[in-house]
């Protein structure tokens, strides 16, 4: 009984220290903290990737029903006048942040450019990037604070950001997705959640089938069964930047002879043909970021059983949640017909393949814009140096027409 009762003491002595030190959000008891404040952070999105470009920016802290803190940056260009053309919200891939968006000058980012449009741009930041703030009691040592995958994703953090946005502007939201970002939004829309909140629906590198992924190293895990090697060890966070994600990603390539020192970004993503290799050093200080081992393992389900589904728990434990043996698919017909959608791939992509996103294609009832880059692969999509002229001018002439 005492125990119980210093585990409840600790967690509510940890919600009030950060309710206290953070000292930007109000305590409600029982509830937790409240959905979302402005917050001040010296070393945030903002002041690092926003203001030194004379741009108005201002961070948001969002809390999510599991408890997780999220980071949300608004930007707003000095060269915008006259009325607002709403809100346009943009959502970052796997093991990158909300950052990556802007690792380019202003010429070369789609944040600036839409703000400089007249959009009121919307940032979101993933619950364990850099750039959230951990969550109101779990430590990033304990394994439920790595306890989820892309279907947490779309369930509470993106939930909690859009409906944030959505209060905020009072307006619907032209939604902007990259490689995991689209496969959370796929997900949510299939199941008949958010889909409300939005007019435009934009997808650069969409993700929902991952069949025919040709990424070397993630086959090689699949190949080498490292998810269910992880699964007895207490490895629960993959960060490259850390010993444990360097060793395991060793263990990959070592076992699998792939040149990893050599090529470790195109051996992930596919040979990207436009990225400025004299800012690599810059990229590389806020890239890759930290996500949970299960969110990867939920990728290799996904590949091994050629489905767009939710987590695999086993037969056992899917029968307690899903009420059936297998994971039920996200299904793809199921999206709205009449969404205003734009699909644009990247056809030397090794993650979001084109076959794939045929599959995807014809699994959708909507008639989406298509847009095909011959030269492009995965991370091209944020940081080429021409992704202006031909992605993101593409995705400006689409939000602007009418719906």
């Amino acid at each position: 009984m005492e125990a119980k009762k210093g585990g409840l003491m600790g967690n509510l002595l940890q919600r009030t220290v950060v309710c206290l030190v953070l000292n930007v959000l109000l305590c409600s008891g029982a509830d937790g903290l409240k959905l979302g404040k402005s917050v001040q952070r010296a070393n945030g999105v903002c002041a690092t990737f926003v203001i030194p470009w004379g741009y108005g920016c201002d961070e948001f802290m969002v809390e999510t029903d599991d408890g997780f803190l999220l980071g949300l940056q608004k930007i707003t260009s000095p060269k915008s006048s006259g009325k607002s053309k709403g809100p346009a919200f943009l959502y970052h891939g796997i093991l990158i942040g909300g950052d990556s968006w802007l690792l380019n000058p202003p010429e070369e980012s789609l944040p600036f450019m839409l703000a400089d449009t007249g959009y009121d741009v919307w940032i979101g930041n993933t619950r364990t990037t850099s750039f959230s703030f951990n969550h109101v009691s779990l430590r990033r040592e304990e394994k439920s604070f790595w306890d989820w995958s892309v279907d947490e994703l779309w369930q509470y953090d993106l939930a909690a950001m859009l409906e944030f946005v959505h209060s905020k502007s009072q307006s619907k939201i032209s939604y902007i997705g990259f490689s995991q970002g689209t496969q959370a939004a796929f997900a949510a829309f299939s199941e008949g959640k958010l889909i409300d909140m939005v007019k435009n629906v934009v997808m650069l590198a969409p993700v929902a089938y991952v069949d025919h992924a040709t990424s070397p190293i993630p086959i090689a895990a699949v190949k080498l069964y490292v998810d269910k090697i992880v699964e007895n060890l207490p490895l629960y966070a993959f960060d490259t930047q850390i010993i444990s994600g360097k060793a395991l990603i060793e263990f990959i390539c070592t076992s699998s002879n792939l040149p990893c020192i050599e090529g470790l970004t195109t051996l992930v993503t596919g040979p990207n043909c436009c990225i400025n290799e004299s800012r690599r050093a810059w990229y590389d200080k806020y890239e890759a970021q930290a996500t949970s081992a299960k969110n990867l393992f939920h990728l290799v389900q996904q590949y091994r059983a050629k489905t767009f589904a939710k987590y695999d728990y086993g037969a056992k434990e899917n029968l307690q949640r899903y009420g059936q043996k297998t994971p039920p698919s996200y299904d793809m017909s199921k999206i709205p017909k009449d969404i205003h959608l734009m699909l644009i791939q990247a056809e030397k992509d090794a993650i979001a393949v084109p076959s794939d996103i045929k599959h995807l294609l014809n699994e959708l009832k909507s008639k989406p814009t298509f847009v095909s880059i011959p030269t492009y692969a995965h991370l091209d999509f944020v940081v080429a140096t021409n992704a202006n002229r031909l992605v993101y001018d593409k995705v400006l002439d689409f939000l602007g027409q009418p719906t």
